[in-house]
C-alpha cells in the first residue's frame, strides 16, 4: 500500500513537471524587449493589441504584477482609502500596474456602460470595444498618470506612462472597424473620464472631498484633449449617474466629498405610492442661470489634425514628419462660464416666498387694527354714554350746572382750550360722582 501511493505522488509531481515546463516554455518565447528611438523598452509587436497571434490560453494565464499597498488594503480602511499616502509601486515595461485595493478595471468599465444607456445593438458593439484589454490598459495607466499629475507628481515617470498610454490607444483605435470609429470616439473621452472618477472613488474612499467639480472637470478636459484634441462644453460631467459611479457607502458629509455644481437628492427609504398603468416619473428639469451667460471664443481648429496620443505614438516612431497640410477652420467654444446661482427657478421661488411673508404681515396687520377699532369703537361708546347719563343727572341738579357752566366758560377763555386731554378733565369728577348710575347704564346697555 505504501509502494502504491508512494508511486501515485511520483506520478503526479511528473505531472505538474511537465505542466510547468509547458507553461513556462509558452510564457518566455519571443520576449525579446525592442527599444524606440527614445530609449524605452516596449512590448514586442506579438504581443501588441491587434498584432500578430496570441493564444488566448497564454493570455488568461498572466498576472498582473500588484502595488506595493495591495496588503495593507484588502480590509478597505485605514491609510488604504487616503489618497495623501497612495504610493506607485513603479512603472513596468513588461506588466501593467493594476488598481488598488483589489479594484478590478473591467468591472468599473461595466458599472460605467449600465450608465451610458445605449440600445441593444449598439451595446454589443460599445463592450466589444470599451471592455476589451486595451480598454483596461488604457484606464489603469490613466489612472496612475492623474494620481501622480494630481497628488504625486513625478515627470519622469509620468512621461513613461503617457509612452504606453499613446500605445494602448493607438492598438486599441486599429482594431474599431471603421463603421464604428464615430460611435466609439463620440462617446469614449467621456466614459473614460467616468471610469477614472469612479475608480478614484472607490479606491480612496476616505478622500471623496478631493474629488469634485474641479476635479471631475480635469478629468474631462484632459481626456477629451488627449483623444479628440478640444476641451468638451462645461459641467458636462453634471451629467454622470453619479449614485452608479460612487461608492455606495460614500458619506455626503464635511468628511466626504463636496460635491460641485449640482447635488445629487438621496434616495428615501419610503416606498413610491402606486400610481395609473399609464403613470410615467417626471425628470427634474433643470433651470437656465439668471445672470450673465458663458463668455465665448473663436479658435483655430485643424481638421487634417490628430489626436495628441496618435501624433506622441507617430512622433516616437519617427513617423509624423509626413503631414497634410493644415485645414483651419474656425471654432466657437466657451471661454469662461457665467455665474450658475441664482437660476429663474430660486429667484421665483424666493419672490414667492417673500410675497408670502408680505401676505402674513398684512393678513396680521389687517386682525391688529380690526381689533383696534373694535376696541375704539367700544370705548367711545361707552364714553357717548356717560356724558349722557352726566347730562341727565346734572340736570337734576340745577347748581351744579351753573357751576360747570361757568367752567366750561373758563376753559374756552383760557390757553388750555383745545388741547388733547384737557377737555375731559372736567368731566372727570362728575364721572365719579355719578358712578354707580353709569355701571346701571351700562348694565342697561349689555342686557
Amino acid at each position: 500500500a505504501v509502494v502504491s501511493t508512494q508511486s501515485t505522488g511520483e506520478e503526479q509531481i511528473n505531472s505538474l513537471e511537465e505542466r510547468l515546463s509547458k507553461y513556462s516554455e509558452m510564457l518566455l518565447e519571443q520576449r525579446e524587449r525592442k527599444v524606440t528611438p527614445y530609449g524605452i523598452s516596449c512590448v514586442p509587436t506579438e504581443f501588441e493589441i491587434g498584432k500578430g497571434k496570441i493564444n488566448q490560453e497564454i493570455v488568461n494565464s498572466v498576472k498582473v504584477r500588484k502595488p506595493l499597498q495591495e496588503q495593507e488594503s484588502t480590509q478597505g480602511g485605514g491609510r488604504a482609502g487616503i489618497i495623501q499616502y497612495a504610493l506607485f509601486p513603479g512603472f513596468d515595461e513588461w506588466e501593467l500596474t493594476s488598481l488598488p485595493r483589489q479594484i478590478e478595471a473591467p468591472h468599473i468599465l461595466n458599472r460605467v456602460t449600465h450608465g451610458l444607456q445605449f440600445d441593444i445593438s449598439w451595446l454589443k458593439v460599445w463592450k466589444k470595444y470599451f471592455l476589451s484589454q486595451g480598454s483596461v490598459a488604457l484606464l489603469q495607466d490613466t489612472f496612475w498618470w492623474v494620481l501622480l499629475e494630481k497628488f504625486h507628481p513625478n515627470q519622469k515617470e509620468q512621461d513613461r506612462l503617457y509612452n504606453r498610454i499613446a500605445d494602448s490607444y493607438v492598438s486599441l483605435f486599429l482594431n474599431i472597424s471603421e463603421k464604428h470609429k464615430d460611435f466609439i470616439l463620440k462617446y469614449y473621452p467621456s466614459a473614460l473620464a467616468q471610469s477614472l472618477y469612479s475608480t478614484f472613488c472607490n479606491v480612496y474612499t476616505n478622500s471623496l472631498k478631493h474629488f469634485d467639480g474641479d476635479f471631475k472637470t480635469f478629468l474631462c478636459n484632459l481626456t477629451s484633449e488627449w483623444i479628440c484634441g478640444s476641451t468638451p462644453p462645461p459641467f458636462s460631467w453634471s451629467k454622470w449617474p453619479l449614485a452608479l459611479l460612487e461608492p455606495s457607502n460614500s458619506h455626503k458629509d464635511e468628511e466626504g466629498r463636496k460635491s460641485g455644481l449640482k447635488i445629487q437628492p438621496q434616495e428615501s427609504g419610503e416606498e413610491p405610492p402606486m400610481t395609473p398603468m399609464f403613470y410615467q416619473p417626471r425628470a427634474a428639469v433643470e433651470s437656465h442661470p439668471a445672470g450673465p451667460g458663458p463668455v465665448f471664443e473663436r479658435v483655430q481648429f485643424n481638421l487634417f489634425g490628430r489626436s495628441p496620443l496618435v501624433t506622441h505614438y507617430l512622433n516616437t516612431r519617427n513617423l509624423g514628419k509626413d503631414l497634410l497640410a493644415p485645414k483651419l477652420v474656425s471654432r466657437t467654444q466657451i471661454e469662461k462660464i457665467g455665474p450658475q446661482e441664482p437660476t429663474y427657478r430660486q429667484i421665483i421661488k424666493q419672490a414667492k416666498k417673500v410675497y408670502d411673508n408680505l401676505e402674513e404681515q398684512h393678513e396680521r396687520a389687517m386682525k391688529l387694527s380690526d381689533a383696534e377699532a373694535r376696541r375704539i369703537h367700544k370705548r367711545y361708546k361707552e364714553e357717548i354714554l356717560e356724558l349722557s347719563v352726566i347730562q341727565r343727572e346734572l340736570f337734576k341738579r340745577k347748581n351744579e350746572v351753573r357751576v360747570l357752566s361757568e367752567k366750561l366758560i373758563d376753559y374756552q377763555n383760557s390757553d388750555l382750550y383745545n388741547q388733547p386731554g384737557t377737555f375731559a378733565n372736567i368731566f372727570e369728577p362728575y364721572a365719579e360722582l355719578f358712578k354707580e348710575q353709569i355701571e346701571e347704564a351700562k348694565k342697561d346697555l349689555i342686557d
